[in-house]
């Protein structure tokens, strides 16, 4: 009865210790998300075509919000590179006029 009490003691200092720090988060990649909107619609066809007309619809929604979490994901990839590397998308090709390409030689 005494290491039931400690378990459940230790259990609860435990939650509280992530409830006041928050719990790490995993981050899913944009192939990641799309991988997931293939496997929820692949599922929900197969529950529709063995007549589960319930479960279909909710995978089906679930594939929707999945394709939505994609398309969010790989936007929001496009703007980081959009940051980070200007020069790829710009059509600007100052990074040459100041020699930072390649080797670095200064232009007079």
């Amino acid at each position: 009865m005494k290491s039931r009490w400690i378990a459940g003691l230790m259990a609860s200092v435990v939650s509280a210790g992530l409830l006041a720090a928050g719990a790490p988060v995993a981050h899913a990649s944009a192939k990641g998300r799309l991988n997931t909107t293939y496997a929820l619609g692949a599922a929900a066809i197969y529950e529709l075509a063995t007549g589960k007309t319930g479960t279909g619809l909710l995978l089906g929604a679930g594939t929707a919000y999945a394709y939505k979490r994609y398309n969010d994901a790989r936007r929001a990839d496009r703007r980081r590179s959009y940051y980070y590397y200007p020069s790829r998308y710009s059509g600007s090709r100052s990074h040459y006029r100041y020699g930072r390409h390649r080797g670095y030689r200064r232009y007079r």
